[in-house]
């Protein structure tokens, strides 16, 4: 992967928190108010299964929180895909998103797979409801978006949303998507190519 544009100060640790010391290594990206955390397989285990044992082990306050059920079989599969494709798990782990003024994890972020055949990756994510509204979930995608294209085989991100999701869709829009597509239920957008970022 290479280096990332702007203010973002990418560094990889491993489980036990030194540099390279496992071949799952945790990547951070860093914007003005947010920490956002790919997560390895063993973090994702706990994340489905004991939320305040992910919160201990990337340095945070055990909050209480607990993973949606919803959630659940998404990040089974997830897990599963890093399990068998190591050379691709920033493109199947979920990214932590951690509000550095409350030391709280507030939202979730992925990618759903490797470049496709098109040099496309698809971006889902969800931010806890308290805390919309802020600008959060904007900047949080903001920094996937650069850190995605500055990827070589990356030349587009495209993302789906239900077209009754206005947050979802002002979230895109504000980080300059556009429509390529729409059906009764979905809208299908798109962000990528010369002097996107």
């Amino acid at each position: 992967m290479s280096g990332l544009p702007g203010n973002s100060s990418p560094s990889f640790l491993g489980t036990d928190g030194r540099p390279d010391s496992h071949e799952a290594t945790m990547m951070r990206l860093e914007t003005p108010r947010l920490t956002i955390i790919a997560l390895t397989v063993q973090q994702m285990r706990w994340q489905r299964d004991d939320f305040g044992r992910l919160e201990r082990a990337v340095g945070l306050a055990v909050s209480g929180q607990r993973l949606e059920d919803e959630l659940r079989p998404i990040v089974s599969r997830a897990i599963s895909h890093m399990r068998r494709r190591p050379y691709h798990v920033h493109w199947h782990c979920q990214w932590a998103a951690v509000l550095k003024e409350e030391s709280r994890i507030i939202g979730s972020l992925a990618f759903k797979g490797p470049p496709d055949r098109d040099n496309a990756v698809e971006i889902g994510y969800g931010f806890d409801p308290f805390y919309h509204n802020r600008g959060l979930a904007t900047e949080a995608v903001a920094e996937m978006v650069r850190w995605a294209l500055e990827d070589d085989s990356v030349e587009a991100v495209i993302a789906e949303t239900a077209n009754t999701n206005v947050a979802s869709m002002r979230v895109l829009q504000k980080v300059g998507f556009v429509i390529t597509s729409a059906t009764d239920r979905f809208l299908y957008w798109k962000i990528g190519g010369e002097g996107s970022f």
